[in-house]
């Protein structure tokens, strides 16, 4: 189970793990309760985006043969099985919620306040984790050509130059936040 979390999670997992020792040397975290919220923080911000999988098969279409698939798996408690096949059958769910650009229009805002406001390092990690792996799913589906997926909410779909400048105002709104800490 651990080979197959790493195999699919290696670069989620790294990017986390280098933005909490940022945000571990930005914020001179000390205290050991401090470096467990990091650490807590950005390990589930690196999985929240994929428990859309499970939320849209139990919520919008149980009785598709995907939802049957995820809930055998839960119910066999094959977490492996459960990441190796939401992983290669991701493409099979449209009109992701989580991973999308109206999620990365909320989640933007929210980083900022959150960055600004709270003095808890968990708040910070997991929004900040959350998006810097939005991010690298936006950049993933760019090179892969899937932009339209990524861009379902928006009646048009942007041209290539519009979605590097919307990438480039997310990294950009990511660096101001660990700032902000």
């Amino acid at each position: 189970m651990i080979k197959k979390i790493i195999t699919y999670y290696k670069l989620p997992i790294l990017i986390s793990a280098t933005l909490g020792i940022m945000v571990a040397a930005i914020g001179v975290a000390k205290k050991p309760l401090e470096i467990f919220e990091i650490l807590s923080g950005v390990l589930i911000g690196t999985f929240v985006l994929d428990v859309e999988y499970i939320l849209y098969s139990y919520m919008f279409e149980p009785t598709s043969n995907f939802a049957v698939s995820i809930f055998g798996y839960i119910k066999n408690k094959d977490i492996g099985g459960l990441i190796a096949f939401i992983n290669e059958h991701k493409d099979d769910v449209k009109e992701k919620s989580l991973n999308s650009a109206l999620f990365q229009m909320v989640l933007a805002p929210i980083a900022l306040f959150v960055s600004y406001s709270t003095k808890s390092y968990f708040a910070k990690t997991f929004v900040l984790s959350m998006l810097a792996n939005s991010i690298y799913r936006l950049i993933e589906c760019y090179f892969e050509g899937d932009i339209k997926e990524w861009f379902w909410a928006l009646k048009v779909t942007p041209k290539k130059s519009s979605v590097l400048l919307f990438i480039v105002v997310l990294l950009a709104i990511l660096v101001s936040c660990l700032f902000l800490i």
